[in-house]
């Protein structure tokens, strides 16, 4: 098959979070499985307009925050120009609407909607703008089925009106990099992942500042976003020494799995928690919000906790519980590794390479 992703952007864009994880993951494997991929994205400072990596070929148009509006003629320019069999929407926060431009298959993808957890990420004229056009995704895509990561993101499509088909296509974990040795730091405790005002990781600032008082912990916050400042600005008002590593690779990402006794995942809402799955891969117990998204990527009480959305009581409390009592951390942490190691990124790219074709049949 010839297949079209329009995603916001690519893997190696510096505001790349799980939704390109998991295009990258799932599209090389079809990619080696005979299928031609094109990736129409924006494009971030000194990346180019065209390339191809890692035998994708890459159009980038636009930067992120215009991307949408340039996305009809390019779609136009690419179908003119290249035979496509199937066009798949990532559906991040905006649609690109894309039946409105082809008549070809369009499948669209989604990790999760914001619908209104968009009002705590930016001010009230965006947010608005996004919760509309999320709640009009029924209307424009009538006539496709869908593909979700999670059995919570097609729950939010039914609420918004899908009536369609929706797969459920859930993530896989990373070949855990061989030659990390790390030992484990058993103060250490992590957050991981992109720092936005919706991840809700001031509830982290504000956990570690309760737990200071009552024995010695370190906290580091591993990723950048645009929420970064604030939580500095928070860390030094609560007096909580926090460390923030900015940007790291996937190697010193994993060395931090390894060194940290828990991860915690406070997020308001998440299609799916990748982080978590790959913090428990490397036997590191979670602790995650009971939050859509995030409450099916840990069994509760075996491979981490989950605790009720911003309850920094609980937070507190199931944190000390990993941390004070070691028979209990190991058995999580046993757990944890089998529990992750039954999700694939190859069954995942199996099940969609299995979907585009019944589709395109």
């Amino acid at each position: 098959m010839n297949i079209l992703v329009i995603n916001w952007q690519d893997w190696q864009n510096p505001l790349a979070g799980g939704a390109e994880i998991y295009l990258y993951e799932i599209f090389s494997r079809m990619l080696k499985k005979g299928h031609n991929i094109l990736l129409l994205c924006s494009r971030a400072t000194h990346q180019r307009r065209y390339e191809k990596l890692d035998g994708f070929e890459i159009y980038r148009i636009g930067r992120r925050s215009n991307f949408n509006f340039f996305v009809p003629s390019a779609l136009r320019a690419i179908m003119r120009h290249k035979k496509i069999d199937v066009i798949i929407d990532d559906l991040n926060k905006i649609p690109f609407y894309s039946p409105l431009f082809t008549k070809k298959k369009v499948i669209p993808m989604l990790m999760h909607l914001f619908r209104t957890a968009i009002y705590r990420e930016t001010n009230f004229l965006f947010a608005s703008y996004v919760f509309l056009t999320e709640r009009l995704i029924s209307y424009f895509y009538p006539r496709s089925d869908f593909v979700a990561i999670s059995h919570s993101t097609a729950e939010d499509l039914k609420t918004i009106g899908v009536k369609n088909k929706i797969f459920i296509v859930q993530s896989g974990i990373p070949t855990i990099p061989q030659d990390i040795k790390e030992g484990r730091q058993n103060n250490l405790i992590a957050y991981v992942g992109r720092v936005k005002k919706y991840k809700s990781i001031d509830h982290f600032v504000k956990a570690i500042a309760v737990l200071k008082q009552k024995k010695h912990v370190e906290a580091v916050i591993v990723g950048d976003g645009d929420a970064r400042n604030d939580l500095i600005h928070l860390a030094h008002k609560l007096n909580v020494d926090v460390q923030f590593t900015g940007f790291v690779s996937e190697q010193e990402k994993y060395r931090m799995y390894h060194r940290s006794r828990v991860v915690v995942q406070p997020s308001i809402k998440e299609g799916w928690g990748l982080t978590a799955i790959e913090a428990q891969s490397c036997g590191t117990p979670v602790v995650c919000a009971s939050s859509p998204g995030l409450r099916e990527v840990v069994q509760d009480g075996k491979t981490g906790f989950l605790y009720e959305y911003g309850n920094i009581d609980s937070l507190v409390e199931k944190i000390m519980a990993l941390m004070d009592n070691e028979k209990i951390w190991k058995n999580f942490s046993s757990a944890a590794r089998t529990w992750a190691s039954g999700f694939s990124w190859n069954r995942a790219a199996d099940k969609l390479e299995q979907i585009l074709e019944e589709q395109c049949s």
